[in-house]
């Protein structure tokens, strides 16, 4: 399943493969988004970082934003008015995740992109597949695994968002690797073990497995984006 149920950008799309609300304890808001807002003025008006918001809603193009698209801000109380004109523009130096898409090594990370190296972030047992069938859509992989199974960073990196995702995602924590070049995502979990900021060295303990959010049993929502492009974990994954 994926994140959110809108189309954020050209080409970017998430949908709860449940089109489910949360279970009430949802930390945030969905911003419609109007013509000629861009994301960097939604980012600074909510004051949310831009990456955030950008890989939450898998925005591949920041600077090319659908009128009528719904973005997941994080943590944000109430929709704010976002100014069309004026505030600030783009950085003039684009960070890594947010400049133009380039194809994914067929083989992975594992195939010797860099010398990051994903590893299986529980021991469970593989649910779901990436992709779609049965007319639902999975931008990731889904492992069962008992309740309160460790959870490991897959690979060295930072903590960006820790807290309540969007959706029927419950807990969630997304790692950023590198400068951006790749994110990974765990969600469902009973307990957050990190905080936001947080620089974790691939294997350390950030979670513990649960069934928060819209799931019947323990489980881990595990993705891995190119910057912010889903990608099919079983590919990086030894």
């Amino acid at each position: 399943m994926l994140f959110a149920a809108s189309l954020a950008g050209c080409g970017g799309q998430f949908h709860d493969y449940r089109r489910a609300a949360s279970d009430g304890r949802r930390q945030g808001v969905y911003h419609v988004v109007e013509p000629g807002q861009t994301l960097w003025r939604i980012s600074r008006t909510y004051g949310v970082d831009v990456e955030e918001i950008a890989v939450l809603n898998g925005i591949p193009n920041p600077d090319r934003l659908r009128a009528g698209a719904r973005l997941f801000i994080p943590r944000a109380q109430r929709t704010l008015a976002v100014p069309v004109h004026g505030g600030p523009p783009p950085p003039k130096e684009r960070p890594r995740w947010a400049q133009a898409e380039e194809p994914a090594s067929r083989g992975g990370v594992n195939a010797g992109r860099g010398g990051l190296r994903f590893s299986w972030p529980v021991q469970g047992k593989l649910r779901h597949r990436f992709g779609s069938r049965n007319g639902m859509k999975y931008d990731g992989i889904v492992i069962s695994a008992r309740a309160d199974a460790p959870v490991r960073a897959a690979a060295a990196g930072q903590v960006i968002f820790s807290d309540w995702g969007p959706g029927g995602f419950g807990r969630t924590i997304i790692i950023r690797h590198g400068e951006g070049e790749y994110h990974s995502i765990y969600a469902h979990n009973a307990e957050n073990l990190v905080r936001k900021g947080d620089v974790v060295e691939g294997g350390r303990l950030i979670a513990r497995v649960g069934r928060t959010g819209n799931v019947d049993q323990a489980q881990l929502h595990f993705e891995i984006r190119h910057r912010t492009v889903p990608q099919d974990p079983l590919s990086y994954l030894p």
